[in-house]
């Protein structure tokens, strides 16, 4: 029945191991080292062209749900539609900032990695808010018809963090998380 929700808990869980990975990456930036400008763009990338284009589309279909069948006021899910397009915007800002650097732009270390720690702690909460709330909500209100549903809706698109597809798009990130595995 909640076969959606399932499939974005683990892209939450998928997630949460980027954004360990940023927390690494800006500590050593924080501390003058040079991060892996390569492996921190294309975790923006996947998050843009992953979670941006598919994950919260996805979320979002289950919010519009719950608001038509219930006909109730949801502030939680109102809040969680206005964050992904910040973070969407949050995301690009941050990225441009890493390309500019690359190219040499002059800007200053200390605001280009608050860019980075407020996205990272805006995405945190944003994942913790709807696992907390939004989704046991959609799991008590929403019928099974209505899941059923959803699942046509549903991106039938793979996250490249979970399955096989669009790895080689991603090798770096692949080859970070791994090592956190191993370590």
């Amino acid at each position: 029945m909640t076969e959606l929700l399932d499939r974005l808990n683990r892209e939450h869980r998928a997630l949460s191991r980027v954004l360990d990975l940023f927390d690494d990456l800006l500590d050593g930036f924080h501390e003058g080292r040079e991060p892996d400008y390569e492996l921190l763009c294309e975790m923006l990338e996947y998050m843009e062209s992953y979670s941006d284009q598919v994950h919260h589309p996805s979320e979002e279909d289950i919010f519009d749900r719950l608001r038509a069948r219930t006909n109730e006021s949801y502030p939680v899910l109102d809040l969680l539609t206005k964050q992904h397009q910040l973070l969407g915007q949050m995301n690009k800002r941050f990225r441009r900032s890493l390309e500019g650097i690359v190219h040499e732009e002059v800007l200053r270390r200390d605001e280009v990695e608050v860019q980075g720690r407020e996205l990272v702690k805006t995405l945190r909460e944003h994942l913790d808010l709807e696992e907390t709330e939004a989704f046991p909500l959609a799991r008590e209100r929403l019928s099974a018809s209505d899941w059923d549903e959803l699942r046509p809706e549903a991106s039938s698109m793979e996250d490249p963090l979970l399955g096989s597809t669009q790895q080689e798009r991603f090798r770096s990130l692949f080859r970070h998380l791994a090592e956190q595995d191993e370590s």
